[in-house]
């Protein structure tokens, strides 16, 4: 029996804060199926140590320091990652905050903080990277161009045809960090739901604005993940509600049918799909990976 090929081969596969928690766990899985994984964070020093790792377990990765709110700082990394790759595959926008604070107590301050980064980072990151796949993409489907679905003429319908119709597989994959809070409504955290509801509306556009170029966009929505971002979720929440640390964690994860909380490999595993050729027919779709928390 011959030993199957890694999916990611030869793959150049951003990831956003991938320095820990869940993306760091899966920048270590697409490496572990052969991609080159660049490792975007904000932390320098957890960037160079999750790299590390993946190196010693006989993976490929670099890190690249970054702040996804500046949108030229994203421009110039894809730029950079072009240059010295010569492609990029793989866009995984992980990176996020998430703030535990009452509606009526928010501040601007704190709003723009999370906006900021949650929706602006994620939609410039798309952006650059999908201009860089667009360029990647064979000239068939460049020349035919962007096409309004509702409103696309019988020459560019014609075009579009027969480009899909010469051209198989997928010339780009970007899956998109939204989250069960994207699916309503969340008074403690007002603006980090409206961030991720945004996500999932990003998703779709783009997948829609990129389908002529056979670039797949996708999004998943985790549930409970204890990682650091949920321990300091829990300590608000028992701060708020005079509850002992782990009791707001564990609540959640009651209401959860399959009764456990998810594991960083969890989530690893559904991008890993999403970002494979197995769903090259899967666009503008966002996936729970919660045990059943949100069913919808």
């Amino acid at each position: 029996m011959t030993a199957m090929q890694p999916r990611f081969s030869d793959k150049v596969a951003i990831v956003t804060g991938a320095g820990q928690g869940i993306g760091k766990g899966v920048a270590a899985r697409l490496a572990r199926e052969g991609a080159q994984v660049i490792i975007a964070e904000y932390n320098a020093d957890t960037a160079a140590a999750a790299a590390r790792e993946i190196e010693n377990s006989g993976g490929k990765a670099a890190p690249y320091r970054i702040d996804i709110a500046d949108a030229a700082a994203v421009r110039q990394m894809v730029a950079d990652v072009a240059a010295a790759w010569g492609h990029i595959d793989i866009l995984v926008n992980n990176a996020g905050l998430a703030q535990t604070k009452p509606m009526m107590e928010l501040t601007e301050a704190d709003w723009d903080r999370v906006v900021d980064v949650n929706m602006r980072g994620t939609f410039f990151c798309l952006q650059a990277v999908a201009a860089q796949m667009i360029r990647q993409a064979p000239a068939e489907l460049r020349e035919a161009g962007p096409a309004d679905i509702f409103a696309t003429t019988a020459d560019q319908a014609a075009r579009a045809a027969a480009a899909a119709a010469s051209l198989a597989g997928s010339y780009g994959k970007i899956v998109n960090f939204s989250s069960v809070s994207g699916r309503r409504g969340r008074p403690l955290s007002t603006h980090y739901a409206a961030t991720k509801a945004a996500i999932i509306s990003i998703t779709q556009s783009a997948a829609l604005a990129l389908a002529p170029y056979r670039i797949n966009v996708n999004a998943v929505c985790p549930g409970i993940v204890p990682t650091t971002m949920w321990e300091k979720i829990d300590e608000d929440r028992a701060s708020l509600f005079g509850a002992k640390p782990g009791e707001a964690m564990a609540a959640f994860i009651q209401q959860v049918p399959l009764k456990r909380a998810a594991t960083p490999g969890d989530l690893a595993g559904a991008v890993a799909f999403l970002c494979s050729a197995d769903a090259d027919y899967i666009t503008g779709q966002s996936l729970n990976v919660d045990g059943g928390f949100e069913m919808d």
